[in-house]
């Protein structure tokens, strides 16, 4: 049993070592929370039961019990008197801590100002044990001896964790548990430990793309649509191609930090991020008041990114995270939230304008100009993941679902003539419970209704349903359009939404012909490659990975169906993903950018938002939507390179598929339908497909891996290429109609060819020898991507600089799964911890170029780490991989 001591007792405890001050640096002083000299802390068994090895010196001081404020007592020597940073790797999640140097005056911690947040419950749950790295203010120390006091303030049993602090004369750069320079070398058997230092931008780094990004972004002016509306040109008419991640970082209150970030992104090929916010006001507010916070978080980052050449998509507004506020005075649906209702209630649209006046019109403090003014923002998002042709619809209900019914009896008046007129030309009323022609109200079948087979009065009226919820999104759509143009003076590109369908064959080209209204066509759609559930709590798995949980894992290149670029766009608009990643803890990841940047170009879908980074630099192990990996982040560089530079041709479309709006809105399947894709937040099972049964229409899914798929509403005809000679069924084989790509989706495995560009991803030891037009590849390793770009723009086979990168399975140290559900499953026994492991590569390649001459591996930020044996012939050269090199420049 602990006993509460008083802070002023704390003195009287057994005193502990004195904290080891020797400084790595001459300017720093490193001290662990564990080494305090006095301490009335009390520790507790949970909120302890964490994964130590995530922590500095194996362990943390901590407190969590009633009574009163815990203090703890440090002291140590600093070389020289002045001004100091102090740094402290403390636990920021509802927590509260002061401190205080030589009993000088205690002073609060910001800890909204924190960074590498790492989650170290040991079961993975998301409660409060985190630390985070947190820049407090400076102090002034002495010469010699000096003392440093921690307090926990919180309300909740005071509860707090201090894993080490830091005091520097100079600029600190965190790089999670590792003190400056330090290594763990922690490795399990066949892999490598994955440590990179925080990025300090030397001059010396041989890889950097940053010089890609025009500065500042809109430099030029603003980003338009192509002649032809299917693409991207900058301010001068001249194409333009995006490489692009979703980030939080701008919630930071801390533009350093936000700066950083746009930096570090930048060097590795990204020209566009996306900022998913939440405009909508804070509980208690007025409905017309936005979220000044979010507001100010967009303002920071556009104005970072902008420094560092990367544009920005706003997308401030999610109905799902919109919990209803009575003192709005927003007539009732019934919900947990607003979804569906800013397509059609007249108030919530009011007040969303006045939020995106709010938003826009202010001058931004950090450039001096308005947002709706500033070239940067490249792309307004309208809103995220909502649409009344999503299951959604059903939550609709009371006040709203009546008004829902007045609004769709208008729109038959409109329409018929009348309500009696319509239901003569349905052949009956279909009913629906709530219906109430006398005084005005047609009340919407549930959405449910919509996804089934029917005839008769039924189906006519349901098409009259579609109709109107189609056109009642649209209409939105154009008046958000006509509103950001007319009333707030933006003159930028507008995607309406980015949603699925409650089915997709029958409902999607409604969907998006609503989007048509706008410039930009949207999509999220993500790649789990199987299910991931917890056996206690299934809706935990949505967001958390976590001991227990049980995941099985396909990678997509044997299942092509389920791939997010295989998509229908729409003739005329630029196509984009805005939310999509290869979504741990599926192993196979490292196929992501190379296909995404190979089959993106070639399909012609213009911007891939990776989901999503809060990190600056790499984020730790094993987060659930963590992009900053070394299998995902860690391949950008080649990938956005060959992507944005426009290495690898534009296909012809496949099929163009017109269709007139009857068909649509009769719910008449397309020819070929898209997939929904599994968005683990939402369904609750992954759907069971194959290549036969994933094509619903006549067309197979195939062609997606083909060429481009487009629908246009209009009258026209329907066009299809000829693709029979480019699908193989017998050998599982597709080509690409350009020659450039070839898909294996038997063996798993895929090949790129192009001029600037050549390389191969998947179950390379099953692929054999790959000879492609330069480059030959040989790999032992059943899952690896390895491919080659010119960094000079020459073809590779007369290139004077190439990219060599390499990915193979990145896992935490002591990762440990164990054979579950009769072995079609995988059970998460140990969830590991820092650092990455990533698998050696067993791999040879053989670059004929008689040009290059040298081969020099580089780290994780584009040092130089050894010149690497090769051998030289009249051809070219070969090489045998080093098991531990993400990248390697061949010059």
């Amino acid at each position: 049993m602990h006993t509460c001591l008083r802070p002023s007792s704390y003195a009287l405890l057994v005193v502990m070592a004195l904290a080891v001050t020797t400084p790595l640096q001459s300017q720093m002083i490193w001290v662990e929370g564990e080494d305090a000299v006095a301490s009335t802390m009390r520790g507790h068994n949970w909120y302890n039961s964490v994964k130590t090895a995530e922590l500095s010196g194996n362990d943390w001081l901590s407190h969590f019990g009633n009574g009163d404020m815990p203090v703890a007592r440090f002291e140590f020597d600093a070389s020289a008197a002045g001004p100091y940073e102090l740094w402290l790797r403390a636990n920021p999640i509802a927590s509260a801590i002061s401190v205080r140097v030589n009993g000088g005056t205690w002073t609060k911690v910001a800890l909204q100002k924190h960074e590498q947040s790492v989650n170290i419950a040991a079961d993975g749950k998301p409660d409060l044990r985190y630390v985070a790295w947190i820049k407090a203010d400076s102090v002034s120390l002495s010469k010699g001896k000096n003392t440093l006091e921690v307090r926990f303030e919180s309300d909740n049993n005071r509860h707090g964790g201090l894993d080490c602090f830091v005091l520097s004369r100079e600029p600190f750069l965190p790089q999670g548990k590792l003190r400056p320079g330090e290594k763990t070398g922690l490795a399990d058997p066949g892999t490598w430990a994955f440590e990179p230092a925080r990025d300090s931008f030397s001059p010396d780094s041989l890889l950097d793309l940053s010089g890609m990004n025009e500065k500042p972004a809109g430099a030029k002016g603003r980003v338009a649509r192509s002649s032809d509306g299917e693409s991207f040109v900058d301010g001068g008419g001249e194409p333009l191609r995006f490489w692009a991640v979703n980030t939080s970082v701008q919630n930071r209150d801390d533009i350093a930090a936000i700066r950083e970030h746009a930096r570090w992104l930048a060097k590795r090929g990204v020209n566009m991020v996306r900022h998913h916010g939440h405009l909508a006001p804070q509980r208690g507010a007025k409905l017309d008041d936005a979220n000044t916070k979010d507001i100010e978080a967009a303002w920071r980052l556009v104005a970072a990114m902008k420094e560092q050449g990367i544009y920005v998509t706003l997308s401030p507004y999610w109905a799902v995270s919109v919990k209803p506020d009575p003192a709005w005075g927003l007539k009732d649906a019934g919900g947990e939230n607003l979804t569906g209702l800013l397509f059609f209630d007249a108030k919530l649209q009011a007040a969303f304008k006045q939020w995106l006046k709010q938003l826009l019109t202010p001058p931004n403090p950090h450039t001096g100009i308005p947002l709706a003014q500033d070239p940067a923002l490249a792309i307004f998002q309208i809103q995220n993941e909502d649409s009344l042709l999503f299951w959604t619809e059903n939550a609709i209900q009371g006040e709203q679902r009546v008004e829902l019914g007045r609004q769709f009896a208008g729109w038959l008046k409109s329409k018929h003539g009348s309500l009696d007129n319509a239901v003569r030309v349905w052949g009956g009323s279909a009913r629906c419970n709530g219906d109430d022609f006398a005084n005005g109200i047609v009340m919407p079948h549930q959405i449910w209704q919509l996804t089934q087979d029917h005839n008769g009065a039924m189906a006519k009226r349901l098409a009259d349903q579609l109709a109107f919820y189609t056109e009642r999104m649209r209409d939105f759509n154009l008046s958000i359009a006509k509103f950001l143009k007319e009333e707030i003076g933006y003159d930028g590109l507008i995607n309406a939404g980015n949603w699925r369908t409650a089915d997709q064959a029958k409902l999607l080209d409604a969907e998006r012909y609503a989007y048509s209204a706008n410039d930009v066509i949207g999509v999220n759609r993500y790649y789990t490659g199987g299910s991931h559930t917890n056996p206690t709590d299934n809706h935990r798995a949505g967001y958390l990975i976590s001991r227990g949980d049980l995941f099985d894992g396909t990678s997509a290149l044997l299942q092509p169906w389920a791939f997010p670029l295989a998509l229908r766009q729409v003739s005329g608009h630029p196509m984009i993903v805005s939310e999509s990643a290869w979504v741990p803890p599926l192993r196979y990841q490292t196929e992501g950018p190379f296909l995404v940047a190979a089959y993106g170009a070639m399909s012609g879908v213009d911007i891939f938002y990776w989901f999503a980074t809060d990190q600056i630099g790499f984020g730790p192990p094993m987060e659930k939507w963590q992009l900053s990996t070394p299998a995902q982040i860690g391949m950008f560089p080649a990938a956005a390179m060959m992507f944005r530079q426009g290495y690898i041709q534009e296909g012809k479309p496949a099929l163009v598929e017109s269709r007139n709006l009857s068909d649509v809105f009769n719910r008449k399947p397309p020819l070929l339908p898209e997939e929904a894709g599994f968005d683990p937040n939402r369904d609750t099972q992954l759907r069971s497909t194959n290549a036969e049964d994933a094509r619903q229409g006549t067309i197979t899914s195939l062609a997606y891996l083909a060429g481009p798929v487009e629908v246009a509403f209009d009258n026209g005809e329907t066009q299809l290429a000829d693709i029979s000679s480019l699908i193989d069924t017998n050998k599982q084989t597709v080509r690409s109609i350009t020659g450039e790509l070839a898909w294996n989706y038997g063996d798993g495995y895929c090949t790129l060819n192009a001029a600037k560009a050549q390389g191969a991803t998947g179950n390379l030891a099953a692929a054999g020898t790959i000879k492609l037009d330069t480059l030959t590849l040989r790999c032992d390793n059943d899952y690896a991507t390895v491919f080659a770009v010119s960094m000079d723009g020459v073809n590779l086979s007369e290139s004077k600089q190439v990219l060599l990168q390499i990915g193979t399975v990145a896992r935490p140290h002591g990762w440990k799964t164990e054979p579950a559900q009769g072995g079609k499953s995988q059970r998460i026994v140990d969830l590991g911890s820092s650092p990455w492991n990533i698998e050696n590569t067993s791999a040879e390649v053989v670059v004929s170029n008689s040009v290059l001459s040298q081969a020099t591996s580089l780290d994780a930020n584009g040092i130089a780490t050894a010149n690497l044996l090769i051998q030289k012939n009249a051809d070219g050269l070969s090489l045998k991989l080093p098991p531990n090199a993400l990248y390697i420049l061949l010059r």
